[in-house]
């Protein structure tokens, strides 16, 4: 492994200084949740979409972007122009917290295509969190590399 440290803690620091800054006015950027660079398959995107617990008919593997585009689309088509400048791959993870009813459920959706209509082309799949656990560890590891 290269010179790296194990995660510690959220820099949530950075986005009070941001949100100070600009004194309740809209923002015109977006955060990444993580970006790494793959020595084989290049740049890849995550982008982590919490579940709420206090939606109780919206699970991680029935909840999609498309369910709530009117409100949040101007963040995924800013997220799948930055993919697309890098030439990386966009992957959009429903998960909820761990301890609620839906822990285990994970939905990733690779985002091939895009509009302003909504995801265009996608490849998604339903898994569990220890199995999206073990290939998000394989692909961190690949990326030390």
């Amino acid at each position: 492994m290269p010179n790296s440290k194990p995660l510690g803690h959220d820099d949530e620091s950075g986005f009070a200084f941001v949100k100070e800054l600009l004194q309740g006015e809209p923002t015109c950027a977006i955060n990444f949740d993580r970006l790494q660079l793959h020595p084989e398959k290049g740049y890849i995107i995550f982008e982590f979409l919490l579940c709420d617990q206090k939606q109780a008919k919206v699970t991680p593997h029935t909840s999609h972007p498309s369910k709530y585009w009117h409100k949040n689309r101007q963040k995924f088509i800013s997220l799948y122009r930055v993919a697309k400048d890098l030439k990386a791959t966009l992957y959009l993870v429903n998960y909820s917290k761990p301890g609620t009813p839906n822990e285990d459920k994970i939905k990733v959706i690779r985002v091939d295509e895009l509009s302003s209509k909504g995801i265009a082309k996608e490849t998604v799949w339903e898994t569990s969190r220890g199995a999206f656990a073990w290939w998000f560890r394989k692909i961190n590891r690949e990326c030390c590399q």
